[in-house]
This record gives structure tokens, sequence and C-alpha cells, in this order.
């Protein structure tokens, strides 16, 4: 795997310090296969504690992108796996496209957090099943909740005439 799609298709799905630390042992392994590190020398080359270390190494594992054979007093073999986390098809970077309150007026924006935060956990998870993909739900909102002619003032974002 190229760094490109390591970065894209694997890292946006971990958390930063297992970040850190896959990136240590990828780089040490240089990209999938193996390296022998001891738990000190990981720790100050990703610059984080022991423990979180063990924590990152234990979710890694279950991710299965990392298999750890311990050796007491000795280096640690690591196995390295490259594996995308990302859906198929599918490849969020959370940042790819604005949100779409953002291209609201400032007071439209707050009008229409404010609804959002407003709606009951019932109303709200009632909306979520409806609209089916995360990324309209709040385009549903604004088309239930708001007058015709803030909508009209959307219109060209929202596809309608």
């Amino acid at each position: 795997m190229e760094l490109h799609d390591l970065l894209t298709a694997l890292l946006p799905y971990l958390s930063p310090s297992e970040q850190v630390v896959y990136l240590r042992l990828w780089h040490l392994a240089r990209g999938s296969g193996s390296c022998t590190v001891r738990y000190q020398d990981l720790c100050r080359a990703a610059a984080v504690s022991r423990s979180t270390l063990k924590r990152a190494l234990k979710t890694l594992a279950q991710k299965k992108l990392v298999t750890v054979t311990w050796h007491a007093k000795l280096a640690s073999l690591f196995q390295i796996r490259e594996r995308p986390l990302a859906p198929i098809g599918q490849i969020d970077l959370g940042f790819a496209q604005a949100r779409f309150y953002d291209l609201f007026s400032e007071e439209d924006r707050s009008l229409f957090l404010s609804t959002k935060r407003s709606l009951s956990p019932a109303v709200l998870k009632e909306l979520e099943e409806e609209a089916g993909d995360p990324r309209t739900l709040d385009l549903l909102i604004f088309r239930r909740y708001f007058g015709p002619d803030r909508q009209r003032k959307y219109a060209h974002l929202t596809g309608s005439k």
C-alpha cells in the first residue's frame, strides 16, 4: 500500500495515538512486514506513554492491523498488515465537503443549529432513519423546520426550484 492510500483508507479511522504507533511500526517494517523493537524505544519514537502504547497496540490488534509477539527483556516482534478500514467504495476524510449549514448566513446557521439541538433524541432518531444517509439528515431538518422564504433563499444548495 502506498503512503497516500494509507493516509486516506486507514488513518482517518484510527485515533491519534493509534495513528502514530501504526505509522512508526509501518515505517520500521518498511510497509507491510515485520520489525522488532522494544516497547521503551517505540514509546520514545512515537512520543506516547507506555500505557498509551499498550492501549493503541491492543486496538490495532483487534482491528487486525498489528500482531505482537512479546518477549520479556528482548525486543518484541511486530507483524504489520496493511488493510483499509474505509467502507468499500467510500472514503470519508471528514473535511472533503463543508457541512450544509456552513453555507448559510451567520443568522440562519445559528437558527439551524439551535433548531437541530432542540430536537428530542426520539425525533432526531426518527429523522436519521428517514434520511438513511447521515449526510442528508441536515437537509431533511432544513426542509422540515424552515419556512418557504428561507428554503427559497437556499434553493441553490438544496437542488429545489
